[in-house]
């Protein structure tokens, strides 16, 4: 908690943003473990390439994941692995939030 005052609090407010949609969580998710490129991600999810596509746009602006190329496919991973950390403990504090 010793950076508080330190925080730049449109940077984070654009971060939450950035990951405030079930979609683009469940997209973080599904590329944290292996890297999926855009066609592999729209199946395993059931979305549209478009929607994928817009989604991705967003996590990739905000540096959430980064973009690698394989053969002629963009693929996608997560750029740190503290974003999941992040989005487990927000679950954790849920939980815990509603049960009391």
């Amino acid at each position: 908690m010793g950076q508080i005052n330190n925080i730049n609090e449109t940077k984070i407010a654009d971060f939450f943003k950035a990951i405030a949609h079930p979609t683009r969580i469940k997209i973080v998710k599904t590329v944290y473990q292996n890297d999926f490129c855009v066609n592999d991600i729209s199946e395993q999810l059931k979305l549209n390439q478009p929607n994928t596509s817009q989604h991705l746009a967003i996590l990739k602006e905000k540096n959430i994941l980064v973009k690698i190329k394989k053969g002629n496919e963009v693929c996608y991973k997560v750029k740190d692995p503290a974003v999941i950390k992040l989005i487990e403990e927000a679950a954790d504090l849920i939980k815990k939030l509603s049960s009391e």
